[in-house]
């Protein structure tokens, strides 16, 4: 190998020629055929070839690149800055959230999980998952609802003090109605705040029944709720 495993080149054996050495085609030929090796291995400046392997900088920076023009091509800090900075200013929250305050976002996609069942009577609503759920099969009974980050990440540890998360929950009913009249955060039953002051107390009959869960992070494990249910039919 005309490299060793940190990338430097060295002459094959014989090498540098002592002067008075008569050239040979046994040592020359040898030595021209290695460092022609180690030319075609190397990146052309103008292009020519194309990188093997990962790239390893060693902290080092590349700089004076232009824009990105196609889907693969690296983004300058330049064009970065100018992109997010027209979306608005954004702050990491945690390891799922990212505020955006300002700027201009024409829209937002969310998240939803369409479940051609009816809900069970003791269902979890992932909140790091989805930001709708749609159940399209018509419910058979009451239901517990309990809203956490995943199956592995409690709602705690998914947002900060201060932090407000909003759920939709869309759920299909028949001719006799079905609720969620029980409310859980990690497994805890909490009392919320209901739309108007009236607490929810049945399903509407053949139609779809939407309930919007907010919910505000006080404080570790603690939580105001806030619960509205609208027919839609």
């Amino acid at each position: 190998m005309s490299r060793n495993g940190s990338g430097t080149y060295s002459l094959p054996a014989g090498n540098p020629v002592v002067t008075g050495t008569t050239i040979t085609s046994t040592w020359a030929n040898t030595t021209l055929a290695d460092i022609s090796n180690a030319l075609t291995g190397s990146l052309a400046s103008d292009g020519q070839t194309t990188a093997s392997g990962n790239l390893n900088m060693g902290t080092n920076r590349i700089i004076n690149t232009a824009d990105p023009t196609n889907a693969q091509d690296v983004a300058t800090k330049n064009y970065v800055d100018t992109y997010v900075g027209s979306l608005g200013t954004m702050s990491t929250q945690n390891a799922d959230a990212v505020a955006i305050t300002g700027g201009s976002i024409s829209s937002i996609l969310e998240g939803a999980t369409v479940t051609a069942s009816a809900p069970a009577a003791s269902i979890n609503y992932d909140f790091k998952t989805q930001a709708v759920r749609f159940y399209t099969n018509s419910c058979t009974t009451n239901f517990t609802v309990n809203i956490r980050g995943n199956s592995t990440t409690t709602l705690n540890n998914t947002m900060t003090t201060g932090q407000t998360a909003t759920m939709v929950l869309l759920v299909t009913n028949g001719a006799t109605p079905y609720y969620p009249n029980v409310i859980q955060i990690d497994g805890t039953t909490i009392t919320p705040l209901y739309q108007n002051g009236s607490t929810i107390t049945a399903g509407n009959p053949s139609s779809v029944d939407i309930y919007t869960i907010t919910v505000v992070k006080t404080a570790a494990n603690t939580y105001i709720s806030f619960v509205s249910q609208t027919k839609f039919a």
